[in-house]
């Protein structure tokens, strides 16, 4: 198989992210109508429409197959060697409904379980972060390359976490996650995996942590982190189908 065009598949992603991001940003009403709602999650118009929109940009473009949050794909990709976008066409979807200002657009291209390239749209702040893990260029932001600062030991650091929507919330996984993050100097919950892992690239939070996440809420984002010169460590969570726990950070000593 020839191998893909990076760089003008990257800017496929960014144009498909952009303009994905320009849609949510100005959404109607009827953006926020609320689809599907659940114990601990809600499906919205806006991620529809976002997906359609990117999955169009790539039919015309870049027209390889596609794994969506909202259509699905073929799951067996990830056990094959071919390119294949994933898509999170809205990630932090209950912030966007609450006009809560930490959201994005998150395109990935992976070759099985390989990163090829990452991209996400911050579009309330207008930051659209980039990298190619094994091109040399770094974590780029709005086009500049961004060298991250992260802390230097464990006990200045900053841990990202959350709970996906299918977390398992019981006292004993409450209480493990709670003597985890005990060993960090602070902690953050965003509510968007994507963000969380791009703000490890960029180093404004030094590590990242989630159990139960779907490929689509991480595929971009392990491709900034592995452009920017972190970690990535990755396993799949037994009998459920694409769904991970993650770790992700600046330096091994903060991955417990």
């Amino acid at each position: 198989m020839t191998e893909p065009d990076l760089s003008s598949l990257l800017e496929t992603a960014e144009k498909a992210a952009r303009a994905a991001g320009a849609r949510l940003l100005a959404g109607t009403d009827d953006y926020r109508k609320v689809n599907a709602e659940f114990a601990h999650d809600v499906k919205l118009q806006a991620d529809v429409e976002s997906e359609k929109l990117i999955r169009d940009i790539f039919t015309e473009e870049a027209d390889y197959p596609v794994i969506g949050e909202e259509e699905g794909g073929d799951a067996d990709l990830i056990n094959r060697c071919e390119p294949y976008w994933v898509i999170d066409p809205l990630d932090g979807t209950y912030n966007y409904l609450r006009d809560l200002p930490l959201t994005c657009v998150s395109i990935g291209l992976l070759s099985g379980q390989k990163s090829l390239l990452g991209v996400i749209y911050d579009f309330y702040r207008d930051e659209l972060f980039t990298g190619i893990p094994r091109a040399g260029n770094g974590l780029q932001i709005n086009g500049s390359k961004h060298e991250p600062n992260w802390a230097d030991s464990i006990k200045k650091a900053t841990i990202a976490t959350g709970f996906p929507a299918n977390a398992d919330r019981s006292t004993p996984a409450l209480d493990k996650l709670n003597a985890m993050v005990q060993s960090f100097k602070k902690i953050r919950m965003l509510g968007t995996a994507a963000i969380a892992m791009t703000y490890v690239a960029a180093g404004r939070v030094d590590a990242y942590y989630e159990n139960g996440v779907n490929l689509w809420d991480i595929a971009a984002g392990m491709a900034l982190v592995e452009a920017a010169g972190g970690i990535v460590e990755l396993t799949p969570v037994a009998g459920k189908s694409l769904s991970y726990e993650i770790w992700v950070a600046g330096s091994r000593d903060f991955i417990l």
